[in-house]
C-alpha cells in the first residue's frame, strides 16, 4: 500500500466516431458545449466546457468508441513522482512525445492501462483558452473548479485487481463500495461497484463496474451544472433531439448527485447532473451502499 502519486482530476477524454458531424450537433444542440475552433479541424472536433482548451478531443476514425481518459498532476514534480511509483510497481507506460502533448495541450504526456485494459493518460501543465467560455445553449457553466471536468465509469471483468491498481498505485481513495441485486429473483446476480476519489472533493472521479467491457469501451462519463432547472433544460434538449435516455431522472445514493443518463453518439452514456457531493476527506469513512439510487433512475436500454 501507500502510493505517494497525487493525481489531481480527470481532465479530459478522447473518443474516436466515423462521424464528426454527429458530435458536432451533440455537443451544442444538446450538452452545450462549446467547440474550441483554434483547435479542431475536419477530423478533430475539441470540445470546452470551461476555461480549458478543452474537456473533450473527438477524432474520426473506423469505430465509436472511448480512446483514453486524461488525468491531471500539479506540475512537473508530481508527474516525475508519479513515473518513479510506475517504474517502482513494475508498470509499463509509454511517454507520448511532444506531439501528442501539444495535441492534448499539456506539458509533458503518459499513456498507459489499467489491469481491465482501460486506456489512460497522465500529464500536468493542462493549457487554458485565452477565449472566453460560451455555452452553446446558455448553460451558466459546468461545474469543474478544482473538481475536474468530472467522473468517469470503466468495466472491469475482473474487480478487484482493478480496483487495487487505481488504490496501490495510481493513489485514488475508497468512497463506497456499492452491490446489489440485479432484479429481484433470489439467485439474481450481484451488481459490484468501486468508486474512488483522487485529490479533490469530488465523491468519485472513477468508478469501476464489474462486467465485461462494452463494445463502445466506456461504461458512463458525468458532467455537473448548477442546478436542477439547467437538468432539466438538458433532458428537454436531449428528448428534443432524438437522444437515447437510458436512465430517468434520480437521485443517487451515494455522491447524492441529481441526474439522468442518455447515450452519447459513441455508445457510452452521459450522466447530466447536479449537486454531487464535495467531500471533507478529513472526515469520511468509505461507505458500502446496496442502493444506486433514493429515487428514479430507471434504466432503459436502446432499443437495437
Amino acid at each position: 500500500h501507500g502510493s505517494n502519486m497525487k493525481i489531481q482530476s480527470l481532465s479530459y477524454l478522447l473518443v474516436e466516431t466515423t462521424n464528426l458531424q454527429e458530435w458536432v450537433d451533440y455537443a451544442k444542440d444538446v450538452v452545450g458545449l462549446m467547440k474550441n475552433d483554434s483547435l479542431s479541424n475536419e477530423h478533430n472536433l475539441y470540445l470546452r466546457m470551461d476555461e480549458r482548451s478543452f474537456r473533450f478531443h473527438i477524432t474520426t476514425g473506423d469505430s465509436q468508441k472511448y480512446l483514453a481518459a486524461g488525468f491531471s498532476l500539479s506540475d512537473k514534480a508530481a508527474f516525475d513522482e508519479a513515473k518513479s511509483e510506475l517504474d517502482q510497481a513494475n508498470i509499463d507506460y509509454e511517454d507520448l512525445g511532444d506531439e501528442i502533448a501539444k495535441l492534448r495541450c499539456v506539458e509533458e504526456c503518459i499513456g498507459l492501462n489499467d489491469p481491465a485494459g482501460n486506456r489512460l493518460e497522465l500529464s500536468y501543465g493542462s493549457k487554458n483558452s485565452s477565449e472566453p467560455f460560451v455555452s452553446t445553449q446558455d448553460i451558466k457553466g459546468f461545474i469543474t473548479k478544482g473538481l475536474g471536468f468530472g467522473h468517469v465509469v470503466f468495466a472491469a471483468p475482473d474487480l478487484e485487481p482493478a480496483h487495487r491498481f487505481y488504490i496501490d498505485i495510481l493513489g485514488f481513495g475508497d468512497s463506497d463500495y456499492m452491490n446489489f441485486p440485479m432484479g429481484p429473483a433470489p439467485d439474481a446476480p450481484e451488481v459490484k461497484l468501486n468508486f474512488m476519489h483522487c485529490d479533490n472533493p469530488r465523491h468519485h472521479t472513477v468508478a469501476l463496474y464489474e462486467s465485461p467491457i462494452p463494445p463502445s469501451g466506456l461504461i458512463h462519463t458525468m458532467v455537473e451544472v448548477n442546478d436542477i432547472d439547467e437538468v432539466g433544460y438538458g433532458l428537454d434538449r436531449a428528448m428534443q433531439n432524438n437522444i437515447h435516455i437510458s436512465s430517468s431522472l434520480g437521485r443517487h445514493s451515494n455522491d447524492m448527485m441529481v441526474s439522468f443518463y442518455m447515450q452519447t453518439p459513441a455508445g457510452f452514456d452521459l450522466e447530466f447532473g447536479y449537486d454531487g457531493w464535495q467531500v471533507d476527506w478529513d472526515n469520511f469513512e468509505m461507505q458500502k451502499s446496496k442502493i444506486p439510487s433514493f429515487w428514479g433512475h430507471a434504466f432503459s436500454p436502446p432499443e437495437n
